[in-house]
């Protein structure tokens, strides 16, 4: 027999070894795969329902995303230059607010926002959900926030859909939920085993966004949950819809549309309807009264108590709807495109509130960073939100998204650097000279419509002062209106724009083209309509009316300071702050404010050199 030679049998060793390595090395690679997407195949793994979509139930298959998502409840609190996470009050930095809103809520209580994870808590704390508060400081009308304004801030929100909404199908189900009190539907909430605190920020009433918002828990592949963002995708942009997914997208059109969820302008329709909904048994307790002496109708708390039980009630039906109508898939996003919608509903919808001035009827734009955005450079690239608000990270040998959500420019290297090739210093420059430009024009158009307000108010007085004008000896707010109705539709149109990019969080950096664009359209409206008040001066005669000029200086007289309590009521005494939190709803950093000192009028020299050599 034959022996094999040396040579051969070192060749067969080799291979052997090499074998075995490439196998190890496969093993290691699907390995480190799997805990890159959350280790769905590692022993262990937990199974995950839409039953209980909180952050202990999700997170024990995903400690990475987890850790980084949570870092925003410990970590101090970062403003940039135009937004950041610091909950500092918007109407402190821009009291012209109080103004433009003068009539709404949001006039009394507006502070920046402090993120996903804190967006339920915030929503509950609000001055703007709290019926009592509102009623005793000016807003005697107001009769509590609707099950509606939950959508976006609750990862409970499809399970409460599902189940704790009246309705025999999921229309009347999806109407029933958004027409029941905020309040009333919040104490539905299901405690759940091994959340310690049920009216905590970790599962319970104040839980915010959760991985179930956007993940199907089968396999984590991205879907879109949120039944208003599926109607207007379907019904008006040529979406198909999908039983798991909530629409047919590709992976990347995903990455942009569960943000598209919630970071949308929309409104509340009325159905034209009466609804069967849950009610509150404190409604029949005549010892449970409101701060003025009224019937109770629901208690202004996250949990059943004191006897307080679920009864069915019957109220007018409301649906949140997102004003996409005229903007159609594959379009960027125009303006006009909303003019154009909510005329055609203006007999159903005709206002978000009465401006309290001028009597114009307004629109209260949201947050639109999803119209804004498809217009844009990076929409054109094939850039998604989750590219540069969620960039890869390493942890590890495992490549992540970042799920700590927050500005970019907190993260320009990842954010920014996988496409530009200029230092971060340089693109730092680039986008602050792009907001502060965008900033100058939304200030001009802000003090231009503050002025146009001031100037219809004056015109109301003077023309309220003549016969004609009058009704039994009072002013006729419906014969002014009437005689200031061009004027006044220049007030909703012009405002809605500077409200638009107001609203959305970039100040014009996801499409600085549109938003210089509508800009200069509102400020072509508040001056124009102010050229109209001089006309309807010079037909009734008045020679002693002047249009204004509003600038800083005056502006800053509006400042409203924090919030606080005028009357005792609610445990609390007149002169106590209504935030229990110091962090919240305070002035901005004295350094924002120097900035918007010297963005209006433009004082380059202070400007500029923050921005130069890039």
């Amino acid at each position: 027999m034959q022996k094999k030679s040396p040579l051969l049998l070192g060749l067969i060793v080799i291979a052997v070894v090499v074998l075995a390595g490439l196998v190890w090395l496969n093993s290691d690679i699907n390995q480190k795969q799997q805990e890159g997407v959350g280790g769905l195949a590692k022993k262990g793994f937990e199974v995950m329902s839409d039953e209980n979509p909180t952050f202990d139930a999700w997170g024990k298959n995903f400690p990475d995303y987890l850790d980084m998502y949570l870092k925003v409840e410990t970590q101090e609190p970062i403003p940039t230059e135009f937004g950041g996470n610091l909950a500092y009050s918007k109407l402190i930095r821009y009291p012209q607010l109080t103004v433009l809103w003068a009539g709404y809520p949001f006039s009394l209580d507006a502070n920046e926002e402090r993120g996903h994870f804190f967006v339920q808590a915030d929503q509950m704390d609000t001055a703007r959900n709290n019926k009592d508060f509102l009623n005793a400081h000016g807003f005697a009308a107001f009769g509590g926030q609707p099950t509606a304004c939950m959508n976006c801030h609750s990862g409970w929100t499809p399970w409460l859909l599902k189940n704790a909404s009246k309705g025999e199908n999921e229309r009347e189900k999806w109407i029933s939920f958004n027409s029941t009190k905020y309040w009333t539907m919040i104490k539905n909430v299901p405690e759940v085993e091994g959340v310690k605190d049920h009216t905590g920020l970790h599962g319970g009433t104040r839980m915010g966004v959760t991985c179930a918002d956007c993940h199907n828990p089968n396999d984590m592949q991205l879907r879109v949950t949120r039944q208003a963002a599926i109607n207007a995708l379907v019904d008006f942009r040529g979406y198909e819809k999908d039983p798991v997914t909530g629409v047919k997208a590709t992976r990347e059109e995903m990455r942009t549309l569960v943000c598209s969820q919630c970071h949308v302008e929309y409104y509340f329709k009325p159905t034209g309807t009466k609804v069967k909904v849950m009610g509150e048994s404190i409604a029949n307790d005549v010892s449970k009264k409101w701060w003025n002496g009224t019937q109770k109708t629901y208690d202004e708390i996250d949990v059943w108590r004191e006897g307080n039980e679920p009864t069915e009630i019957e109220v007018d039906g409301l649906e949140l709807v997102f004003p996409w109508g005229e903007w159609k898939k594959g379009m960027p996003f125009r303006i006009e495109m909303f003019d154009e919608y909510y005329e055609k509903v203006r007999d159903v919808f005709p206002q978000d509130w009465e401006h309290k001035f001028t009597k114009a009827p307004m629109l209260k734009i949201q947050h639109p960073e999803s119209e804004l955005y498809s217009g844009g450079v990076h929409a054109a690239n094939g850039v998604s939100c989750a590219d540069c608000h969620m960039p890869y990270v390493r942890k590890g040998a495992k490549k992540v998204t970042q799920h700590n959500i927050t500005s970019p420019l907190q993260d320009i290297n990842g954010a920014c650097k996988s496409c530009h090739t200029q230092s971060e210093e340089q693109l730092r420059k680039q986008i602050l000279d792009v907001q502060q430009s965008i900033a100058y024009d939304l200030r001009s158009v802000e003090y231009a419509t503050v002025s146009l307000i001031e100037d219809i108010k004056v015109m109301r007085e003077k023309l309220g002062a003549m016969d004609k004008y009058q009704s039994n000896g009072k002013p006729d707010d419906k014969k002014i209106s009437a005689v200031l109705k061009e004027v006044l539709e220049l007030h909703r149109k012009g405002q809605m724009r500077g409200d638009f990019v107001g609203a959305e969080n970039s100040t014009g950096f996801h499409n600085p083209r549109e938003a210089s664009r509508m800009l200069l359209q509102a400020l072509d409206m508040a001056r124009l309509g102010q050229a109209k008040l001089v006309e309807i001066a010079n037909a009734h005669g008045i020679k002693d009316f002047k249009i204004s000029n509003l600038g800083f200086e005056e502006i800053q007289k509006l400042n409203p300071g924090e919030i606080h309590y005028k009357v005792d009521m609610n445990g609390k005494k007149a002169g106590d702050r209504y935030y229990s939190h110091e962090e919240v709803n305070g002035a901005a950093p004295k350094e924002l404010l120097e900035r918007d000192k010297n963005n209006k009028p433009y004082n380059y020299k202070v400007l500029d050199s923050k921005t130069s050599s890039y």
